[in-house]
């Protein structure tokens, strides 16, 4: 008989001997019966955990067993083939299918036999029952470890692991330290802040995933370009970064008929939370601001399917990355659809979207350039003048040095208190000087040495307060950022689009034309000029309006007086058609 055998030994609890072990005791059973072996049928798993089902060697077996190339499968007993019992005989019953037997040597245990059901069953069970056990012992050794201020095994992107303690010759008898802490790597601290601050700035996750890949930038696990948008989503919600680590907050639950995991809460009372500000790598007013940005972005991307009830309704990504000044917040007033960037020489235009789709009959298209300045320039005008600008300084000024009054109180009153605290400390050494020591007058000492410690930073943070006052800058200076307005808003579009935003709210753009004449039915009215004959028909120079929170202007210079209207034009060169004369054109 044609056997083959399977080995596996787990990586939490024995040792690559187990192999060498298991494969001698199968083949000396397979010598003293009447089966025969050959090597490339001895399927092995090193360091795989019984309770997964996806292992290399125990799948190749199961190929092999579908092709017919043995009768049976001798194993050292059946926690190889699963520690899971549902698995295990899930197995069990597909050899069985397959007519190929399983021999279970130190269980004495053969499928085949009608008695080894309850045998099977019973050491199913048995070993279901000590992975159960296995796993709350590990648990249990983890969160001793947490609760001692060790590691408990987590990688996290702007973090080492540092050993601790005295080493020591565990069970096995390797050498291993009490625990591990974990300290700030500052190179990877230095990327986690990079990316805490472009996310803020505006900077959408495509882009900083795609500079951090072409910058060659290693991922925690050493993969240059191997930054994906997940990973830097983990590292935007991770709230280790201000100090906070939280332990034991999810678990893995297994689905028993496909053998998936996924991650669900522990409840609340369970977590073991720790405040670690040794840790801190992003200030809270930035990681505020970055949950923000990310509460907003909620919608963004496709809605699957499964959470179409759960209330989150889709959004055009452009309302949180704008590419532009004004992307995302203009609309047609002819329509209430979308104005966005239509294809064209230079920098673009801006047109009806509804109208690139055959649904609405505003075909106006608007150079973006000429719409930028123009609402901007009436910015300067109307809300970011010289003058509202120097009194807002010259408010937030006023305000710091009222609120900044008490300092010099506080700075005397915390000095004092400081001096006290010194005392104190002098009073407890003297006392140990004269030979009086015990355990209540070193926690004392350390006490006031902390209380002194506390009050030295007040004092230093207070001084610093009184001599770095806020002061309004001159109006010379003001000045100067209002002429390069434009300038400094483009060199990071997306954040300044993002502040604009609230500020203009939706602007809406009118299509408008020169000679008052009904908008939408110049299309079918023109036929071109180029002859220059005055008793023609004259092209219209239609143009837009925009209505927006600051007041309605039209986007048409005086200097620039052509239309804009770039079907017409594409048309007249694309088809030509016969010029209308001034009298047939009053009777059309």
């Amino acid at each position: 008989m044609k056997v083959a055998i399977y080995a596996r030994y787990s990586s939490e609890n024995q040792s690559e001997k187990s192999i060498d072990d298991q494969i001698r005791v199968c083949k000396d059973y397979i010598s003293g019966h009447d089966m025969s072996i050959e090597d490339r049928h001895i399927y092995v798993d090193e360091a795989v955990s019984g309770s997964l089902i996806n292992r290399p060697g125990l799948q190749t077996l199961q190929i092999a067993a579908e092709n017919k190339e043995f009768e049976a499968v001798v194993v050292d007993d059946l926690s190889r083939l699963s520690r899971s019992n549902h698995q295990m005989l899930t197995m069990v019953l597909k050899f069985n299918y397959l007519q190929i037997k399983i021999v279970s040597v130190s269980d004495g245990i053969i499928s085949d036999d009608e008695n080894s059901k309850l045998g099977i069953h019973l050491r199913g069970l048995m070993n279901e029952l000590y992975l159960d056990d296995l796993k709350k012992k590990t648990m249990r050794g983890l969160e001793g470890q947490k609760l001692r201020g060790f590691s408990a095994g987590e990688k996290v992107y702007g973090y080492y692991t540092e050993p601790v303690g005295e080493l020591k010759l565990n069970k096995k008898g390797q050498a291993k330290y009490e625990g591990k802490i974990h300290k700030i790597n500052q190179e990877e601290a230095d990327i986690v802040r990079k990316i805490y601050r472009e996310f803020v700035e505006g900077k959408s996750l495509n882009k900083i995933v795609r500079q951090l890949n072409q910058d060659k930038i290693s991922t925690k696990k050493g993969l240059p370009g191997g930054w994906n948008i997940a990973t830097v989503s983990k590292i935007l919600k991770n709230e280790r970064y201000i100090g906070r680590w939280v332990w034991k907050k999810y678990k893995g639950i297994k689905d028993p008929l496909t053998g998936k995991r996924k991650r669900v809460l522990w409840p609340e009372n369970e977590w073991i939370c720790s405040d670690r500000k040794d840790l801190i790598i992003i200030d809270k007013e930035i990681w505020e601001k970055a949950q923000k940005r990310w509460h907003s972005l909620k919608g963004t991307w496709p809605v699957r399917k499964k959470a179409k009830n759960t209330g989150t309704k889709q959004q055009s990504y452009i309302h949180t990355s704008p590419s532009h000044l004004f992307s995302g917040i203009m609309k047609c007033q002819c329509c209430g659809g979308a104005i966005v960037l239509i294809a064209g020489a230079g920098n673009g235009y801006y047109g009806c979207f509804n109208a690139k789709r055959k649904t609405c009959d505003n075909k106006l298209l608007v150079p973006r350039k000429r719409l930028e300045k123009a609402i901007i320039s009436d910015l300067k005008e109307k809300i970011l003048t010289l003058e509202n600008l120097s009194y807002v300084y010259g408010r937030v000024e006023k305000l710091v040095s009222s609120g900044m009054n008490e300092v010099p109180e506080l700075i005397k009153k915390k000095k004092a208190e400081n001096e006290k605290a010194l005392q104190e400390i002098r009073n407890y050494l003297n006392y140990i000087k004269m030979g009086n020591f015990s355990n209540a007058v070193s926690e004392a000492l350390k006490q006031a040495e902390a209380k002194s410690e506390n009050l030295k930073e007040d004092i230093k943070s207070l001084e610093f307060q009184q001599q770095n006052t806020f002061k309004a800058p001159p109006k010379e200076w003001i000045k100067d950022r209002l002429e390069s307005l434009h300038q400094t808003l483009d060199k990071n579009t997306c954040s300044s689009a993002l502040a604009l935003k609230p500020l203009m709210g939706t602007i809406q753009l009118e299509p408008v034309s020169e000679s008052n004449e009904d908008f939408y039915g110049l299309d079918s009215r023109f036929r071109g000029n180029d002859s220059g004959d005055d008793n023609l028909v004259r092209p219209f120079n239609p143009y837009y309006v925009a209505h927006t929170k600051i007041q309605t202007l039209a986007l048409l210079d005086d200097k620039d007086k052509v239309s804009n209207w770039s079907m017409w034009w594409r048309r007249r060169k694309s088809n030509p058609r016969p010029l209308i004369s001034q009298k047939e054109s009053l009777h059309v």
